[in-house]
C-alpha cells in the first residue's frame, strides 16, 4: 500500500513538471513572437520616415558639370593641309559642300606663286552637328591629304564658372537696384549707381564670354591650307608681247640716251671751258717746251 502511494505522488509530480515546462515553453513562445512583431514595427516605422511614406529634407547643391558626354560643351578645331590639281573645281566643290552642310567662310588667303600656282588658306565655320561630315568630304573634293589635325577642348567647366558668376552678380544687381530706390541722399545715390554701373559692366562682360564659348560649341572651325599643282603655261599673246610699242619704247629709250650725253657734253664743255682752255695752254707750253730740248739735242 505504501509502495502505491509512493508511485502516485512520483506520477502526479512528474505531470506537474510537464505542465509546467510547457507553459514556460509557450509564454517563451509568446515573448519571442512579441519582440518580432515590434521589431518589425520599428523596421517599417522607420522605413516610413525614411522615405516610404515622407520626403527626406532636401538639401541645397551646387551646379555640377554633366558626366554624359553629350551634354558637354565641346570646341572643335581641324587643320587640313592638301593638294588640288585644279584651284578653281576645287572652290566650286567646296561651295557645294558648304551648302549642304550650312557652313560658311569667314576668311579667305590665296596667292599666285612665281609658277603661276595658287596656294594659300581657307578658314570655315560648320555646325558642329556636320563637322565630321564636312571633314570627311575633304577626301572626295581634292586630291592629296598631306595632313589632318584635330583637336578638342571641353569648355563646359568654364561656362559654367561663368553662369554661376552670373547669377551672382544678377542678385548683386537686383539688390543695388532695391538700394538705388530706396537712397535719399545725393551721396547715396552717387555711390549706388557707381556700383550699379560696375556690376551691370560685370555682367556684360559675362554674358559676351558665355556666347563666345556657346557660339564656339556650336559652331567648329576648319582651316584649309591648300597647294595648286597643275603645272601653268604661260600663253604667247600678241598683246602681251606688244612688239611695236615695245620698238618705239627702245628708239625713243636711245635718242632720249644720246639727246641727255649731248646736253651732258654741252654743259661740261661750256660749264668748265676755263679749267679746259688753263690746261690745253699748260699743255701747249710743255709740249713746245720740249720740241724745243729736242731741236737742240739733234743740232748738238
Amino acid at each position: 500500500m505504501l509502495k502505491k502511494t509512493k508511485w502516485f505522488l512520483f506520477v502526479l509530480l512528474s505531470f506537474t513538471l510537464i505542465g509546467c515546462s510547457s507553459g514556460e515553453d509557450q509564454s517563451a513562445e509568446e515573448s519571442t513572437a512579441d519582440s518580432s512583431d515590434s521589431s518589425e514595427g520599428a523596421t517599417s516605422e522607420e522605413a516610413a520616415t525614411n522615405g516610404l511614406s515622407e520626403t527626406p529634407e532636401s538639401k541645397e547643391t551646387s551646379k555640377v558639370i554633366p558626366e554624359n558626354t553629350n551634354d558637354k560643351m565641346m570646341v572643335y578645331e581641324a587643320h587640313i593641309e592638301l593638294e588640288t590639281e585644279d584651284y578653281d573645281q576645287f572652290y566650286q566643290s567646296l561651295q557645294e559642300k558648304m551648302d549642304e552642310t550650312e557652313a560658311y567662310i569667314v576668311e579667305t588667303n590665296i596667292h599666285k606663286t612665281p609658277q603661276g600656282n595658287r596656294e594659300g588658306h581657307i578658314r570655315l565655320r560648320v555646325p558642329q552637328s556636320h563637322f565630321e561630315t564636312l571633314l570627311t568630304s575633304f577626301k572626295n573634293i581634292s586630291d592629296t591629304i598631306q595632313s589632318r589635325n584635330v583637336s578638342g577642348r571641353d569648355v563646359t567647366k568654364e561656362y559654367v564658372d561663368l553662369e554661376s558668376r552670373l547669377e551672382a552678380k544678377s542678385k548683386v544687381e537686383a539688390r543695388l537696384l532695391t538700394f538705388l530706390e530706396q537712397a535719399e541722399k545725393t551721396e547715396d545715390l552717387i555711390k549706388v549707381s557707381q556700383d550699379l554701373e560696375r556690376v551691370q559692366a560685370e555682367i556684360e562682360t559675362l554674358k559676351g564670354q558665355m556666347n563666345y564659348l556657346k557660339n564656339q560649341s556650336d559652331f567648329s572651325t576648319i582651316t584649309v591650307s591648300l597647294t595648286e599643282t597643275k603645272v601653268v603655261v604661260p600663253k604667247v599673246d600678241s598683246q602681251e608681247l606688244n612688239t611695236w610699242e615695245k620698238t618705239k619704247q627702245a628708239f625713243f629709250s636711245s635718242v632720249n640716251g644720246l639727246v641727255s650725253f649731248f646736253s651732258w657734253l654741252f654743259i661740261f664743255i661750256i660749264g668748265y671751258s676755263p679749267l679746259i682752255i688753263l690746261f690745253m695752254v699748260i699743255g701747249l707750253l710743255i709740249w713746245l717746251w720740249l720740241r724745243k730740248n729736242r731741236n737742240r739735242v739733234k743740232e748738238n
